[in-house]
C-alpha cells in the first residue's frame, strides 16, 4: 500500500491525516478574527426558523414565509441560511422547533451573501420580541407548533 507524502509525514508525527484534514477544515470555517467588531458573544443556533416578510405597512405577508436554518444568535442579532435571495428587509423570525419553546422577533435584515454551494447567508438586527399576544403578526410556527412535527 502506498502512502502520500502528507500521510507519511502524519504517520511519522503520530498524528493521523484525518485529524489534519479536520483541523484544516475548522481553520477555514472559523478563521481567526483579529479585530472583533461585535459587542455581543454569538452562540450557534442550528435550528429551523420561519421567516415571514413584512410589507411596507409592517404587516406580515404569510404567503411568502420561508423556512430558514439558523447559524448564530446574540442579544442583538441573528444570522441564518436560506436557499433563495430575500426581496425584503423587515421580517418576523420565529422558532420552528416545538421542543425548544417559543421565540419570535422582528428583524431588520441588514446583509445577505451568496455562498458557493448555492445557499445564501443573511443576518440582521433583532428589533423587538414578539409574544403570543401579537397573533396578527405571528404565523403557523407560533400558532400551532404541532404542525411542524410533520
Amino acid at each position: 500500500m502506498k502512502y502520500s507524502i502528507a500521510a507519511t509525514a502524519a504517520l511519522e508525527s503520530g498524528r493521523p491525516p484525518l485529524a489534519d484534514e479536520i483541523a484544516n477544515l475548522l481553520t477555514r470555517l472559523y478563521p481567526t478574527v483579529s479585530l472583533e467588531r461585535r459587542h455581543d458573544r454569538r452562540a450557534a443556533v442550528p435550528v429551523l426558523f420561519v421567516l415571514t416578510p413584512l410589507d411596507s405597512d409592517l404587516k406580515p405577508v404569510h404567503s411568502e414565509a420561508a423556512t430558514v436554518v439558523g447559524k448564530n444568535i446574540s442579544r442583538r442579532g441573528v444570522s441564518f441560511f436560506h436557499d433563495q435571495p430575500l426581496s425584503f428587509r423587515r421580517a418576523i423570525i420565529e422558532l420552528a422547533h416545538p421542543e425548544a419553546g417559543s421565540f419570535a422577533a422582528e428583524i431588520d435584515v441588514r446583509w445577505c451573501r451568496f455562498t458557493k454551494p448555492g445557499w445564501y447567508e443573511s443576518g440582521g438586527r433583532l428589533l423587538r420580541s414578539l409574544t403570543r399576544d401579537d397573533t396578527d403578526l405571528l404565523g403557523t410556527a407560533s400558532a400551532d407548533p404541532e404542525s411542524l412535527r410533520n
